[in-house]
């Protein structure tokens, strides 16, 4: 502790040194989260939690913000607004498949997370979340950001 003030990272399931098969970018995420925040308010060391997070971090704490008022502030660094969203415009930017056949793409990308990872892609939407949390947040997005535009950051925040 330096200045009374702790650090706590971790990778979430799927990550870094961590176990798991898939990563949900911040659907199953959001219960890591609660789980570390329950472990830090019972452990008597911490008074305040903020929570910082970058792209899958950054979704995976506003889907836990609105869930726990008590988290102090929030630090999003180039969070995506929707996972549908995010992959159509990935599909536009790097599919050399016309845009015509982006629909039937998303039904079969659906289809496979749905049956591996076991949650709709529909579901994993920020967008939905951040009207329904009262929490201070930065948002931050970059500039020629080429894999999360900066339009998503900027739509969350408003």
């Amino acid at each position: 502790m330096i200045n009374n003030i702790t650090l706590f990272c971790f990778d979430f399931a799927g990550s870094g040194r961590s176990e798991g098969e898939y990563v949900s970018l911040g659907y199953f995420e959001k219960d890591d989260v609660n789980v570390v925040v329950e472990y830090l308010r019972k452990s008597n060391t911490v008074s305040t939690i903020g929570l910082w997070g970058r792209s899958m971090g950054a979704v995976t704490a506003l889907l836990h913000a609105d869930r726990d008022p008590s988290i102090a502030c929030l630090i999003v660094d180039s969070p995506f607004m929707s996972l549908r969203k995010l992959g159509e415009e990935l599909y536009v930017k790097h599919s050399p498949i016309p845009k015509i056949f982006m629909g039937i793409a998303m039904r079969l990308i659906k289809g496979s997370v749905k049956s591996r990872a076991h949650f709709n892609l529909d579901d994993l939407a920020p967008i939905k979340h951040v009207n329904k949390s009262f929490i201070p947040a930065l948002f931050i997005v970059a500039k020629g950001d080429d894999f999360i535009d900066p339009h998503h950051g900027k739509e969350l925040f408003e």
